[in-house]
């Protein structure tokens, strides 16, 4: 049985939230897990790890970043993104995708459609929202709107939103995922025309792999934020991360903050299905939160 919740938001944060964002927050399930700009240590609010909520805000760009944070590493605050910072910041925000779910039979009994091989690849970033802008503007977002960089790009690039596994998507160009024995490479487009890669970690099964075969080398790839890395308690990836703001320390606000000693990860258990990721995808499928396309796998290596 998990802890209650400990999460610590200052007054001045919380009326900088959407509401349902932070109910959201405190009543779980996702996120939980969550890694710590600070020390750079796992945390979990699931297992009542005290957690400050701390926003970082970058008001020539009108948004607002979200981070959970260790309460022993910093408090809650507000804190604004020097200029010169601000877009490499925001740059790096996004591009983390840290945990690749593998589903098939099980989603298919739950949806009704039928057995197929789905690669659902979760991004797990911080959370970020949009600053009040000037009204009168209908293409603008609502303030408090919350952006999925993940999906946004996905959309940009050829995926479309998925809000039904009973319904195939459609094909898209451009994206590839190559698949060798414990690596995975996300293959899709850039802005600049150039080609991105996310290289991923994965455990997939041998039937898996004929499933896709069988269907010429294709599968559904879904992309967004999906909480996988709670539902199937996944560890994060080892490789580096992009910097991530700082939060000041609680003794010198707004100034540059002492970094804790890191915090080793818990023992976690990967699994390629489990009826709680299963959930956690059908969830936000359901909730018009997920990209998808039908993609090319080729193969690396021996199976």
């Amino acid at each position: 049985m998990t802890s209650a919740r400990d999460l610590r938001v200052d007054p001045t944060v919380a009326a900088l939230l959407p509401t349902d964002l932070l109910a959201a927050l405190r009543r779980g399930p996702h996120p939980s897990t969550y890694r710590c700009p600070v020390c750079e240590g796992e945390g979990d609010l699931a297992m009542g790890d005290a957690t400050s909520v701390v926003l970082r805000r970058y008001p020539h760009r009108f948004v607002r970043r979200i981070q959970l944070v260790h309460a022993d590493c910093a408090q809650s605050t507000v804190t604004v993104a020097p200029p010169v910072l601000a877009d490499a910041e925001l740059a790096a925000s996004g591009s983390s995708i840290v945990y690749a779910d593998l589903l098939g039979i099980g989603t298919a009994a739950l949806t009704g459609c039928r057995p197929q091989p789905l690669l659902s690849v979760d991004d797990d970033d911080d959370l970020m929202t949009t600053d009040p802008r000037a009204s009168g503007d209908p293409g603008r977002l609502r303030p408090g709107e919350l952006i999925d960089p993940a999906v946004s790009h996905a959309l940009a690039t050829g995926l479309a939103l998925h809000t039904s596994l009973r319904v195939d998507p459609p094909f898209v160009a451009g994206w590839t995922v190559r698949i060798g024995p414990t690596l995975l490479d996300l293959i899709h487009p850039r802005a600049d025309g150039r080609q991105g890669i996310e290289r991923l970690r994965h455990t997939i099964p041998a039937e898996w792999r004929a499933a896709v075969r069988a269907a010429g080398n294709q599968v559904t790839l879904l992309v967004g934020r999906m909480g996988l890395s709670t539902a199937v308690r996944a560890p994060y990836l080892p490789a580096p991360r992009p910097p991530s703001p700082t939060p000041p320390s609680p003794s010198s606000p707004g100034g540059p903050s002492t970094v804790p000693a890191r915090r080793p990860a818990r023992p976690r258990v990967a699994s390629a299905t489990s009826p709680a990721a299963t959930f956690a995808v059908l969830s936000a499928v359901s909730a018009g939160r997920v990209a998808a396309g039908r993609v090319t796998v080729a193969w690396a290596g021996p199976d």
